[in-house]
């Protein structure tokens, strides 16, 4: 990266810490929907009839 602009080494940086983040939001995510479908389940197992 030695080699490149420092505008381009810039914005690659910025480039990286946003997929940082879009990475940890998605991980948050994924977290929050297995949560909820352990969630569901747990409900539908405890009550039949609401199928």
């Amino acid at each position: 990266m030695a080699d490149h602009p420092p505008a381009l080494r810039a914005e690659i940086v910025a480039l990286k810490a946003e997929l940082a983040r879009v990475r940890d939001e998605l991980a948050a995510a994924r977290r929050t929907i297995q949560d909820l479908n352990l969630k569901l389940r747990r409900e539908q197992a405890r009550s039949p009839t609401a199928r």
